[in-house]
């Protein structure tokens, strides 16, 4: 197993990997559309949904990924009816013809206190 980081995402605190890799199978752990440098949650919910792909995209890249390489995606989200309309269109935007396997569900108990994330993700991709 191979631990998988880059400075171009914003990295856990604690013992979590940003993603691990084992027999061409990249995990990311759970992921949000924070600002890899000052981890602030956008307050736009499109900014954020951006940044979180831009974030995801910058975890496969350290892989030797691409968005075109995600086989799975299970998505939490504060608000599911309001928010997932916008995610659909971020998420079209960024894969395009490409439709990977996903779950979606409503929680309010996820991220850290105060951030009021909108949106996190796991993410299963699978590189050859």
């Amino acid at each position: 197993m191979r631990v998988i980081h880059t400075d171009d995402a914003p990295a856990h605190t604690g013992p979590v990997p940003q993603a691990v890799e084992a027999g061409g199978w990249i995990h990311v752990s759970a992921l949000f559309g924070a600002d890899p440098r000052g981890r602030a949650i956008p307050e736009d919910a499109r900014a954020e949904a951006e940044q979180l792909f831009d974030n995801l995209a910058a975890i496969l890249a350290a892989a030797g990924a691409g968005i075109a390489d995600v086989v799975r995606v299970g998505i939490v989200m504060r608000d599911l009816q309001r928010d997932r309309p916008l995610f659909n269109q971020v998420w079209a935007e960024r894969f395009g013809d490409h439709r990977p396997a996903r779950s979606a569900i409503e929680s309010s108990a996820f991220g850290r206190p105060g951030e009021n994330a909108r949106f996190m993700i796991e993410v299963a991709a699978y590189r050859a």
